[in-house]
């Protein structure tokens, strides 16, 4: 019998290993904490996708909190939502990152807060929030700005009374001072941030952007002045530089609903473009509550086993936006499949094999994130859970006839300290990995042996989840993966490995460990046998709970109505993914 409880305050010690005993402040981003002796990398939680109503959309729908009130619900306060209701997270985060839609900051500092302008654009703005009609303002103030491939600014911009640019300066200052004032090194790391927003057609070609300290650039580089993930990189290599103490990531989320395009374009990328994108582009974001991103068969009619996880290929604004799709219906899912997570690890793959440099343009370690719109950061529980940004307000049928999106995930890193520059730094050596939720402890490395002994001390001579196996590599690889549980029992552990040869692209899937009842840890040592050191490569893990109610099934059942709702009715094995381990010769 696991004693639940016990678990998880043993997992809580972990990730308190080297807890705090004082600081010390050195440059911009890279205060140190004193450790306890002997101590090890821990692991720490987090969200870096959360909208407030410094978003259009979320102020549309009904989203009150400001970045410090999101900041202050992941730390565990409780926050007040429009609806009356009160959430607070079950357990603080230790770091997270508010990223609003850096292309409406202008519209909203002038239209709600602290300004109020009082003309019909914003007036108009206002009384549709007030009377709960979101849609509205999705469709003709949002979509316009951000869904179009030429995109304009907000209407508002065009009044020569109102300087768009003072606006859009005065928001993001307030975005940075809330992160500013929230982060607690060695305590809490809050990280400053925005988000890309580019849905030409309705598909997101989203970028997060993560600063490492508090140097960053003067203005948000939004996708209205910089239409192009090109022209992100380039302005973010211009504006933000490491002698200023500047760094930055660019995190892609949501893929599932990419849809192709020039978004992932690395095949026709000149060697400058890609040098940028691998510069700034080193992680992907691939579960968040409008879907999971992992993958999708080549073959539609396949086993939804290994690529059916919360899938969700549906896109409302795609449909509205760009219409009935011209392809084939299997030229439409392997376009759809091409911007999906292992999709994009195989490119990179055939990108590097083809370069004359050998550049893998697509090293991308795996995050989760919540994407929620209410300021509830790492709110990820199924239990409470009432559907995506449109549903504040919406009654228990309505929730029940939607239950397409989940609650979103949660990004973990291994790293040495709770402080900014630890965080982000573990994020760009992608020493990183993604929940849909659970707070499951997950290693995985790569060495000449077992390192379950070692583990989660990677041993010298092993390389990291993240990391690339050096170049003299032979045979006898062993790739070790260990398991936690959190509050729910393991069931198993699977190890996913594509490789490249002679041209021909090959995924395939190991199961390294199953318990149909569900075990509080595990550790598995796996030797690849097939190992071709002539072959470019990629592994990462995966972990699977035992099967627990989703959220829909939970609420169709506290109503007594789950024969009215079948699709409802379901349960779900909640996952853990690493980041890849590569081997390119």
């Amino acid at each position: 019998m696991i004693d639940l409880a016990q678990r998880s305050k043993q997992l809580r010690v972990l990730a308190l290993v080297g807890a705090v005993c004082t600081t010390s402040a050195f440059a911009d981003g890279q205060t140190t904490c004193v450790p306890s002796e002997n101590a090890t990398k821990a692991v720490y939680w987090g969200d870096l996708h959360v909208h407030t109503q410094y978003s259009l959309d979320a102020y549309a729908f009904g989203a009150t909190a400001t970045p410090s009130d999101a900041y202050r619900y992941a730390k565990g306060e409780p926050l007040l939502l429009a609806n009356g209701s009160t959430s607070k997270i079950d357990r603080p985060l230790d770091f997270a990152a508010v990223t609003d839609h850096a292309a409406t900051f202008d519209l909203l500092y002038l239209c709600t807060d602290p300004m109020n302008t009082d003309n019909d654009y914003c007036r108009t703005l206002r009384e549709a929030r007030d009377n709960r009609d979101g849609r509205t303002l999705f469709n003709d103030y949002l979509l316009p700005i951000v869904g179009a491939a030429d995109p304009a600014p907000a209407a508002i911009c065009d009044d020569k009374n109102f300087s768009c640019s003072n606006a859009m300066a005065n928001q993001w200052q307030r975005t940075q001072h809330a992160a500013n004032e929230a982060n607690e090194p060695c305590e809490f790391t809050a990280l400053i941030g925005y988000e890309w927003t580019a849905s030409p057609g309705g598909r997101h070609w989203h970028r997060n952007v993560i600063f490492r300290g508090s140097t960053v650039t003067e203005q948000p580089i939004d996708y209205v002045r910089y239409p192009e993930v090109s022209m992100l990189w380039q302005q973010l290599d211009a504006q933000c530089k490491a002698e200023d103490q500047c760094h930055a990531l660019t995190i892609p989320h949501n893929i599932n609903w990419a849809d192709g395009g020039p978004t992932f374009a690395v095949e026709s990328e000149d060697r400058t473009l890609r040098t940028l994108r691998a510069k700034f582009e080193r992680l992907a974001e691939m579960h968040q509550e409008k879907g999971n991103s992992e993958c999708m068969p080549e073959d539609p009619n396949a086993d939804a086993a290994d690529c059916g996880f919360e899938r969700v290929i549906e896109n409302v604004a795609k449909t509205r936006l760009s219409g009935p799709s011209k392809l084939s219906a299997e030229d439409a899912w392997q376009q759809t499949r091409s911007s999906y997570y292992r999709t994009l690890l195989g490119r990179g793959l055939q990108t590097y094999q083809r370069s004359e440099n050998r550049q893998n343009p697509l090293m991308l370690g795996a995050i989760a994130s919540t994407d929620n719109h209410f300021g509830t950061a790492g709110r990820v529980a199924e239990e409470g859970y009432r559907g995506s940004i449109a549903s504040l307000f919406s009654t228990d049928e309505q929730v029940l006839n939607n239950t397409q999106f989940n609650p979103g995930g949660l990004v973990a890193v291994w790293a040495n300290h709770n402080t900014r520059g630890e965080i982000f730094d573990a994020l760009h050596r992608r020493e990183a990995y993604a929940t849909s939720g659970p707070r499951i402890s997950l290693q995985f490395s790569a060495g000449p042996e077992s390192a379950c002994a070692a583990h989660p001390r990677v041993q010298k001579d092993h390389t990291a989840m993240g990391g690339t196996l050096p170049g003299a590599t032979q045979a006898g690889v062993y790739f070790t993966v260990s398991a936690q549980m959190d509050h729910t029992p393991l069931a198993k552990l699977q190890l996913v490995k594509g490789e490249l040869w002679e041209g021909e692209l090959r995924e395939t899937v190991f199961d390294l460990f199953n318990a149909e009842e569900g075990q509080a840890q595990t550790c598995v040592a796996w030797l690849d046998e097939d190992f071709n050191p002539n072959a470019p490569s990629y592994w990462y893990a995966r972990a699977s709970e035992i099967p627990t109610p989703r959220w829909s099934k939970l609420l169709c059942e506290s109503l007594g109505k789950c024969g009215d709702y079948p699709k409802a009715d379901r349960m779900i094995e909640e996952r853990a993914w690493s980041s890849p381990i590569w081997h390119l010769p």
